[in-house]
C-alpha cells in the first residue's frame, strides 16, 4: 500500500513537471522566431501558436500537446489499472503545471487525455461544445456580440458537460469527482486567460526583445531589436505591424493597454525605410510626447496616415519602393540633454573618420536642421587624433570627454556588429547613459567595393582591354550560376555590377554579393567575409532549407557538367579551334573585328565550364577528402607541357654524348623540329592565362629554348612510382578518388580550350594593333591593351 501511494505521488509529480515544460513556447520560438509569452495575450497556447506562429508552428505545437495530454492517462492505466480516477488526477496536475508554470490553457491536453480515458465521454462533451458554438454564434449575431465569445463559452460548456456524462455513463463517484475538478479548473483558467484566437499577426504587436521580420516590423525596428539583443543601450519598445487592425489600443483587451509608461514617443518603421538603399529620412511622422492612452491611439493613427501623404508616395515612386505598409514603433520618451548623429565613416568618401554632430535637447533638433550642430571629425587611423579632436568639442562644454569616447567606441562597435557596413547612428545622452535611437547604413556609400578577396582571385594590375572582355564574361557566368540557385528572386539583381576596375585593379561589389549571400541563406558574416576575408560561420538551418531547391538545381547542373562538356567539346569547341588555326589572321580591320567577336561568342560557354568545373572539383575534394597529389595531372596544360619539354631535354641529353648541349642542339634539325612542334602545341600558354595583355609562350621562343637547354644540362630526376601508391589505397579511398578523378581530367581539358581561345583572341588583337601602328593610329606596341572593347 505504501509503495502504491509513493508511485501515485510520483505519477502526479511527474504529470505536474511534464505540464510545466514550456514545449509550445519553445516550438513556436524555434519555428516562427516568436516568443508567445511576449506577444498577443502572453499565453503559450496551441491557439496562440496557430494564430501568431502560423500553421507549421501550430501543427507541431498541437502534436506535442496531444502527446503530453495522453501521457499521464496511459501511465496511470499501465501502473494503476485498478484506480482509473488517478488517470484524471494526472490530467489535473498536468493542466495545473501547464497553466501556472508554462502559461498555457491545457484544453488540448485535457481533450485528448479524456479521449484516451473515455472516448464516449470525450465525444459526448465535444457534441455539446459544437452545439453550443452553433447556437452561440446565432445568438451572437442577434445580440451583436464579439465573434470570439461564443467559441469561448462553447469550450466552457463542453468542459462542464463532461462531469454530466461521467455520471450518465455510471462511472465511480471518485472518477466523477476527479472529472468535475478537472472541468472546473479548465473553465477557471479559460475565464482568467484572454482569448488567444482574438490575436493574430493582424491584431498583435511585437517587442524589441523579439527576433523581428523586417517585412512585419520595418528595418528601423528590426535593427533596434538586433542592437538591443546584442547588448547595446536601446530603450524597450513595441511594434504594431502594418496590417495591425482590429482592437484599439484604448480597448482594455489590447495587450498594450496596460503598459502605462508615459510619456512615450511614437515613430515610423515603414517597410523599406532605413534600408541599405533608402533612408526615407523625414518622410514619415514622429509624435512625442504622448501622455495617455487616448493620445497614444491618435499618435499611432497620425504616423500611419503619414505613409499616404503625397510627399511620401512620391518618394517611394521615385525610388521604386513598393507600397508594403508602415509599422509603428512605440518607446518611452528619453529626456535627453544632448542628442546627435554619429557616422562610423566619413559619409563623403568612406574614409577612416568618425563624424559626430551634437546639439542640446532632443534628437529632433539635430535631424530637423533648424540649428547648426557642433561637428567633430575623429580620424581613428592616426595615433593621438582622437585626443586632439576631443579638445574641440570639450571647448564647447557640451559633452564630457568620457561620453565622447564612449560615442566613438559605440560607433565602431555598431559598424563591426553589422560586419563592416558603415552606419549612420542617431543617439542621445540623458546625463547618465548614451541611448541608441536608430542605426542605418550610410546610403551614399553604396555600393561598397572590396579588394580583399579579389586580390587572390584576380591579382596584379589589369589592362583595360583585358577587363572589358573578361568582366562581362565572368559576371555573366556568375549571374547564370546565381540565377540557377535563386530562381525568380534573381530577377531584380544586376549581375553586371558584380565587379569593377579601380586603379587598374579588380574589386568585387561587396554590397551586391552580400545581398546574394543573404538570399542564398548564407550567414550574415558573408559581408565581413568579403570585406575583411574573415571566416564565414555556419548558415542558419531555416535559411538552408529554403535554399535547398535552388542548391539542388545547381548540384544537378554540376553533376551533368562532364557529359555536357564532352558534347560541346566535340560539337563546338574543337571545330571552332580548328577553324581558327587553319584560317590565317587577316590584316583587314573589319575581318579582324569579326573574328574577335566570333571568339568572344565561343568564350561564353567555355567560361561557364571554366568557372563551374573547378568549383565542382574543389567541393568534391572537400567532401570526399581527396589530397591533390592523388588527382591526375596529365591533362593540366602547364604540367603536361613541362613534362613534354623534360622528355625532349632527356632526348637531347642522351644524344649529346659528351658534346656541348647547345652545339648538339644547333646541329640536330630533328630536335629543332620537335622543339618547334612543342612550341606550336603549347605556345598558347602564358604566365597569366586570363590576361590577354601577357605574351604567350609562342611569342618568346628564345626563353623556352634556353629553358630546354638548362633542363638538358641537369641530371635526370628520379621518377616516382605513383601507380604503386594508388594501388595501395583501400577500397574506401579508391571509391572517393573515383568521384573526383574524371572531373580532374575534364578540368584540364576545359583549361586547355579556354587558354587556346584567349590566345587566339590576343593574336587577333596583335594583328589589329599592327594595322594601327602601320596607320599611325597607335604609337607603340602594347598600346592596344589600354583601349576598351565596347
Amino acid at each position: 500500500m505504501v509503495a502504491q501511494l509513493l508511485f501515485a505521488v510520483l505519477l502526479l509529480s511527474a504529470s505536474f513537471s511534464l505540464g510545466a515544460l514550456p514545449l509550445t513556447r519553445f516550438i513556436v520560438k524555434a519555428i516562427a522566431q516568436i516568443d508567445l509569452t511576449k506577444v498577443g495575450t502572453g499565453n503559450a497556447s496551441v491557439a496562440g501558436a496557430f494564430s501568431l506562429g502560423g500553421k507549421k508552428a501550430g501543427i507541431t505545437a498541437a502534436t506535442a500537446e496531444i502527446l503530453r495530454g495522453i501521457a499521464p492517462v496511459i501511465a496511470a492505466r499501465v501502473f494503476f489499472p485498478d484506480l482509473p480516477a488517478l488517470a484524471v488526477a494526472g490530467l489535473i496536475f498536468l493542466v495545473a503545471g501547464r497553466y501556472f508554470i508554462a502559461r498555457g490553457g491545457g484544453v488540448t491536453n485535457a481533450t485528448w487525455g479524456m479521449l484516451v480515458y473515455s472516448p464516449a465521454v470525450a465525444l459526448a462533451s465535444g457534441v455539446v461544445g459544437v452545439l453550443g458554438l452553433v447556437l452561440g454564434k446565432q445568438l451572437g449575431k442577434i445580440l451583436g456580440l464579439d465573434g470570439h465569445r461564443p467559441r469561448l463559452w462553447a469550450v466552457r460548456i463542453g468542459c462542464l458537460s463532461s462531469a454530466f456524462w461521467v455520471w450518465w455513463f455510471e462511472f465511480s463517484n471518485l472518477e466523477l469527482l476527479a472529472v468535475l475538478v478537472l472541468a472546473i479548473l479548465l473553465v477557471t483558467i479559460n475565464l482568467r486567460q484572454k482569448d488567444d484566437m482574438a490575436y493574430s499577426k493582424k491584431t498583435s504587436f511585437y517587442s524589441l526583445n523579439d527576433k523581428l521580420d523586417v517585412n512585419l516590423s520595418g528595418e528601423k525596428a528590426a535593427t533596434l531589436a538586433k542592437l538591443k539583443q546584442a547588448g547595446f543601450n536601446v530603450a524597450e519598445g513595441f511594434i504594431l505591424p502594418p496590417e495591425a487592425i482590429g482592437l484599439s489600443i484604448t480597448d482594455p483587451l489590447h495587450p498594450l493597454y496596460s503598459w502605462g509608461k508615459y510619456p512615450l514617443i511614437v515613430r515610423s518603421s515603414a517597410i523599406g525605410e532605413d534600408s541599405d538603399a533608402n533612408s526615407a529620412a523625414g518622410q514619415y511622422k514622429t509624435v512625442a510626447p504622448v501622455n495617455n492612452k487616448e493620445e497614444l491611439s491618435q499618435a499611432v493613427q497620425r504616423v500611419r496616415e503619414s505613409y499616404s501623404t503625397p510627399e511620401a508616395i512620391n518618394y517611394r515612386r521615385q525610388r521604386e519602393i513598393p507600397d508594403r505598409g508602415i509599422a509603428v514603433l512605440i518607446q518611452p520618451l528619453i529626456n535627453s540633454k544632448v542628442a546627435g548623429v554619429a557616422f562610423s565613416r566619413n559619409p563623403l568618401d568612406g574614409g577612416s573618420q568618425i563624424i559626430i554632430e551634437a546639439l542640446e535637447g532632443g534628437a529632433a533638433n539635430v535631424v530637423g536642421g533648424r540649428e547648426t550642430p557642433v561637428n567633430l571629425v575623429i580620424d581613428f587611423s592616426k595615433d593621438g587624433a582622437i585626443a586632439k579632436s576631443l579638445e574641440k568639442l570639450t571647448a564647447n562644454n557640451l559633452l564630457p570627454v568620457e561620453i565622447i569616447e564612449q560615442l566613438v567606441s559605440k560607433a565602431r562597435e555598431i559598424e563591426a556588429y553589422f560586419h563592416g557596413l558603415p552606419q549612420d547612428i542617431e543617439w542621445c545622452w540623458d546625463g547618465e547613459k548614451i541611448w541608441i535611437l536608430q542605426s542605418r547604413p550610410i546610403t551614399n556609400l553604396r555600393p561598397i567595393w572590396t579588394r580583399t578577396i579579389a586580390a587572390e582571385v584576380i591579382p596584379g594590375a589589369i589592362h583595360p582591354l583585358t577587363w572589358s572582355i573578361n568582366r562581362p564574361l565572368t559576371c555573366g557566368v556568375w549571374g547564370e550560376i546565381f540565377t540557377i540557385v535563386l530562381g525568380e528572386k534573381a530577377a531584380g539583381l544586376d549581375f553586371k555590377e558584380t565587379a569593377t576596375l579601380l586603379g587598374s585593379h579588380a574589386y568585387f561589389n561587396a554590397t551586391l554579393l552580400g545581398e546574394i549571400f543573404r538570399m542564398m541563406g548564407l550567414p550574415e558574416q558573408g559581408l565581413e567575409f568579403l570585406l575583411r576575408g574573415q571566416k564565414m560561420g555556419k548558415p542558419p538551418l531555416k535559411k538552408v532549407f529554403s535554399s535547398l531547391p535552388g542548391l539542388w538545381r545547381l548540384v544537378r547542373k554540376e553533376m551533368k557538367l562532364d557529359e555536357e562538356f564532352d558534347s560541346d567539346r566535340l560539337q563546338i569547341f574543337l571545330p571552332a579551334l580548328n577553324s581558327l588555326e587553319t584560317v590565317p589572321v587577316s590584316n583587314s580591320p573589319s575581318e579582324l573585328l569579326e573574328r574577335i567577336e566570333q571568339i568572344q561568342n565561343w568564350l561564353k560557354p567555355i567560361t561557364y565550364y571554366n568557372i563551374l568545373g573547378p568549383i565542382g572539383l574543389a567541393i568534391r575534394r572537400s567532401l570526399f577528402r581527396i589530397p591533390e597529389e592523388l588527382l591526375p595531372a596529365e591533362t593540366a596544360p602547364e604540367i603536361v607541357s613541362i613534362r613534354k619539354l623534360e622528355k625532349l631535354a632527356e632526348k637531347l641529353r642522351q644524344a649529346s654524348n659528351g658534346e656541348k648541349i647547345e652545339e648538339k642542339f644547333n646541329k640536330n634539325p630533328e630536335l629543332e623540329t620537335e622543339f618547334q612542334q612543342w612550341l606550336e602545341t603549347y605556345g598558347y600558354l602564358s604566365e597569366v592565362g586570363t590576361d590577354i595583355a601577357v605574351a604567350t609562350w609562342r611569342e618568346q621562343p628564345e626563353n623556352f629554348r634556353e629553358l630546354l637547354l638548362t633542363m638538358a644540362q641537369k641530371p635526370a630526376a628520379k621518377k616516382q612510382d605513383k601507380s604503386s601508391a594508388e594501388t595501395s589505397l583501400n577500397w574506401s579511398m579508391n571509391w572517393r578518388l573515383k568521384q573526383c578523378y574524371k572531373r580532374a581530367l575534364v578540368k584540364g581539358k576545359i583549361a586547355e580550350i579556354y587558354g587556346k581561345f584567349l590566345a587566339h583572341l590576343r593574336w587577333s588583337f596583335l594583328a589589329l594593333e599592327s594595322y594601327g601602328l602601320e596607320k599611325q593610329v597607335l604609337e607603340r606596341e602594347g598600346d592596344i591593351f589600354y583601349l576598351e572593347l565596347t
